[in-house]
C-alpha cells in the first residue's frame, strides 16, 4: 500500500468520524441549555450577583429577593 492510499483511507475515516458525530448530535432530542423559566432564572441570578458585588446579605426565602439591612 503506497502513501497516497494511506492518506485517502485516513481522510475517509476522519470524514466518517465527523459525520457520525453530526448524526449523533442531531439525533439527541434533549437540550440541557433550554429551560421553561429561563427569564426568571436570569433575573434571580442578576439579583444574586448584584447582592454579591455589594457584599450585602440577601434574603432568598422571599420571591422578591429583598436585601436585609445591617
Amino acid at each position: 500500500m503506497n502513501w497516497g492510499t494511506k492518506i485517502v483511507i485516513t481522510l475517509a475515516l476522519f470524514i466518517a468520524l465527523i459525520v457520525s458525530f453530526g448524526v449523533y448530535m442531531v439525533s439527541k432530542d434533549t437540550d440541557s441549555l433550554v429551560a421553561e423559566d429561563y427569564y426568571e432564572r436570569g433575573l434571580n441570578y442578576d439579583r444574586l450577583r448584584e447582592a454579591d458585588s455589594l457584599q450585602m446579605p440577601l434574603d432568598t426565602t422571599s420571591a422578591g429577593f429583598k436585601r436585609q439591612g445591617k
